[in-house]
């Protein structure tokens, strides 16, 4: 039986790590989402998951910020940036899109496209007011499950103000709001309101034009689908598989990527592992480099981090 040509994309981020497939004609042959319990053991699993002994890997590339480890773990090919990884997945679909609206577990994201091209992004990855994982911690504390959030928002009848722009303040303002007998769906819209109007704000020097298509695991959230459509006074596009795109993008770039031959290490190779990583900080220089090292037993197999390469050959003395 003849195998399935196919690339292989990988966005590995800090709360979740999502993978694709395609095919010779760029159809998506198959996707997993995850949440990223450890880089090592999610890999593993996603790859016992999604591999399948009819799949020829011809290329793969790695997006993320956990990009440059996985490729590492994995045998990637190519190692690109998410907005590049995004942007093309995006196109691929829309390619009428203007704007790109990003709002991931720990970033967010704003991209303006011109005629295909990407010419503009802005990317907030320092504080983690207006991103996913505020959301989901706040529907912790008033014992929401996240799936849940969205349409029990949608319910609400009362417009409540909440701070956006700092997490924590946020999370204390709805513990007063909750004390006082305000009802969750109202605590919850005024919060993805909140949100939403300080992930906006950062919209400086961008352009906030129609098309716009959002996307990322919370795109699934209707009531942040809903915040965004009504401050933006336009119809919101959320592609059907919003939560992987950046693995599509990736997938597509190794498609794109005029890989001759891959160094991909194999589903069976890669699910059955058993690597550890090993990190310090060398001290060896002004440039403190923060090093991983992954070993297979005794036997060092790669590194990232060390920018002069002094440890990507020399072993480092685990304690």
């Amino acid at each position: 039986m003849s195998k399935k040509k196919c690339w292989l994309g990988i966005d590995c981020g800090s709360v979740s790590i999502k993978i694709a497939l395609v095919d010779e004609n760029k159809e998506l042959l198959d996707t997993i989402y995850l949440r990223n319990h450890g880089i090592v053991e999610t890999i593993k699993e996603a790859m016992q998951k999604i591999g399948k002994d009819d799949y020829d890997v011809q290329g793969v590339a790695t997006t993320g910020s956990g990009r440059n480890f996985v490729s590492l773990l994995v045998g990637g090919d190519l190692v690109k940036t998410e907005i590049l990884a995004h942007a093309i997945a995006t196109l691929h679909f829309y390619p009428d899109v203007k704007t790109i609206l990003d709002i991931g577990g720990e970033d967010c994201k704003i991209m303006n496209v011109e005629d295909g091209v990407l010419t503009n992004f802005i990317m907030n990855n320092i504080c983690g007011a207006g991103t996913g994982a505020v959301i989901e911690t706040i529907a912790s504390r008033l014992g929401v499950p996240i799936e849940e959030v969205g349409d029990l928002a949608l319910s609400s009848t009362k417009d409540l103000e909440f701070p956006g722009k700092c997490g924590v303040f946020c999370q204390s303002a709805v513990v007063s709001r909750l004390n006082s007998g305000a009802k969750k769906p109202d605590i919850l819209l005024g919060v993805v309101r909140a949100l939403i109007n300080n992930y906006l704000s950062l919209a400086k020097g961008v352009k906030l034009e129609p098309p716009f298509v959002f996307q990322g695991a919370t795109a699934q959230n209707k009531a942040i689908v809903h915040a965004l459509s009504e401050q933006l006074n336009s119809e919101i596009i959320v592609p059907e598989d919003c939560s992987v795109m950046g693995a599509i993008g990736s997938a597509l770039l190794a498609f794109e990527g005029d890989i001759e031959k891959t160094n991909f290490k194999g589903f069976d190779n890669i699910s059955n592992i058993n690597y550890e990583t090993y990190n310090f900080q060398c001290t060896d220089c002004a440039n403190r480099c923060e090093v991983t090292q992954l070993y297979d037993g005794d036997e060092l197999k790669g590194c990232i981090g060390s920018r002069c390469g002094k440890w990507e050959t020399q072993k480092r003395k685990r304690v």
